[in-house]
């Protein structure tokens, strides 16, 4: 299994997934097709082979589908037996209280997965 590494568009955003267990996604999300961007993550997560995972998520604006396909690559993570440990920084800024009320709700949905709410100015 190979890192997994793509570059920010106008419409997607920056992907680092490290086979080390360091996952890493920034930006802005509104692909074109939300299937054919994310489904290739959520299988590589489901692959996934190491005992401590940890995940940084600065997401900027995600549209509804965007939404749906992030908390479907968190589930696929978080049933992956083979990760013992799932550390999820989740990034927002001071102001934004939907994107807060969505980390909430993620960690919600989650068993495992212990997340950590990391309130910045110009973290983007």
């Amino acid at each position: 299994m190979n890192s997994l590494v793509i570059q920010k568009t106008d419409s997607t955003p920056e992907i680092s997934f490290l086979q080390k267990g360091e996952l890493k996604i920034t930006g802005r999300s509104l692909p074109e097709d939300v299937h054919k961007f994310y489904d290739p993550l959520i299988d590589w997560v489901k692959q996934l082979n190491v005992e401590k995972v940890k995940v940084d998520l600065k997401l900027e604006y995600l549209n509804t589908s965007s939404t749906k396909k992030i908390l479907n690559l968190l589930i696929a993570l978080d049933e992956n037996e083979k990760v013992s440990e799932i550390n999820i920084n989740w990034y927002y800024e001071f102001d934004d209280l939907e994107m807060e009320d969505l980390g909430s709700v993620y960690e919600d949905e989650l068993n495992r997965a212990r997340f950590h709410f990391i309130e910045g100015v110009d973290i983007f």
